[in-house]
């Protein structure tokens, strides 16, 4: 029994040894395709984090750990230290989704996982290029966006559209806005990355172990109520941090901003549910989805405020058993 034992296990190893060569070796091919192949970056961006997120399914996070520490070492012999940051995000992200994956986690909590294992990676990327590279992100965003500005007024200037000096001063306030938003765009960011990688390790994992990994319908979706009272504190730590050079200035926007995205999304849901409910055309949502992505400020006060109702009143529960 004893030898058996030990058989298995040494079979184990070797078993994630070569399998974590073999994984490895992918993502080199998939990260040297996306530097030296420009138009291939549109797909292989997104299958990077992939061979990390089946690899961590199969042997769980610590083996996984080796492998990324391995392919980030080998990245950055062949294809240099920029391959760093690359290998840092996506490894961190598709870690993050395949222990999830390994422990049979809900789709939704694998999601979340792997929107903080993205998230940390941007961050942690963040900090070492503002900090050891000397790269002032908060000032290359403005002068971007100041170059933005400056071309919008040459386009007003050519199509013969004159724009009053307190109009213009308004758009480069809110343009101005966005400098401070930076947490939330790599929150925002990390969320779409594990979205999007969890979506395709599911079909490969479906197809290679016949698994019936998938999302629930998005009717379904529910954030925790307590997501209402942080948006709330979001709103109050605004009115009294108003000006930029506040200490707290960033936190209050990133929190108002980022906890009241959430609740237009559960606000979506919602609009999904209700037409299920009342069993009408699926065509309904989509359009307002469609029309949200469109024209995200006629819709996104609407939304935001269906989404408060939903939570704060427990709506779906009341129709539910009403039924």
């Amino acid at each position: 029994m004893k030898r058996r034992r030990r058989c298995k296990i040494k079979m184990n190893q070797s078993k994630q040894l070569t399998e974590g060569a073999v994984f490895a070796a992918i993502f080199i091919v998939i990260l040297t395709m996306t530097f030296f192949i420009p138009l291939s970056k549109i797909v292989t961006i997104f299958l990077l984090p992939v061979p990390f997120v089946i690899y961590t399914a199969r042997h769980g996070w610590k083996p996984a750990v080796i492998v990324f520490i391995v392919a980030m070492l080998i990245g950055a012999i062949l294809l240099s230290v920029v391959s760093i940051p690359f290998t840092l995000f996506m490894g961190l992200g598709g870690i993050a989704i395949g222990s999830a994956i390994n422990e049979q986690r809900k789709a939704y909590e694998t999601w979340a996982r792997g929107t903080l294992g993205f998230t940390l990676g941007l961050a942690l990327i963040y900090v070492f290029t503002q900090f050891f590279l000397n790269i002032n992100w908060m000032e290359e965003i403005r002068r971007a966006l100041e170059r933005s500005f400056e071309t919008l007024q040459v386009l007003f200037e050519q199509v013969g559209q004159t724009v009053d000096e307190e109009t213009l001063e308004i758009v480069r306030d809110q343009m101005e806005s966005f400098v401070y938003l930076i947490p939330t765009g790599i929150v925002i960011i990390g969320v779409a990355f594990a979205f999007i990688t969890q979506w395709i390790s599911y079909r490969i994992l479906n197809r290679l172990h016949k698994e019936k990994n998938s999302f629930p319908p998005f009717k379904d979706f529910r954030l925790p109520t307590s997501i209402i009272w942080i948006y709330f504190a979001g709103i109050i730590l605004t009115w009294i941090y108003t000006e930029p050079t506040d200490s707290l200035y960033l936190v209050a926007t990133n929190v108002y901003t980022l906890a009241g995205l959430l609740i237009v999304i559960q606000g979506l849901s919602f609009a999904f549910f209700f037409t299920n409910y009342k069993k009408w055309s699926k065509a309904i949502p989509i359009t307002l989805t469609v029309l949200f992505v469109l024209f995200p400020f006629l819709l996104l006060y609407p939304f935001r405020i269906l989404g408060i109702i939903d939570l704060g009143f427990q709506l779906r529960d009341r129709l539910v058993s009403k039924k």
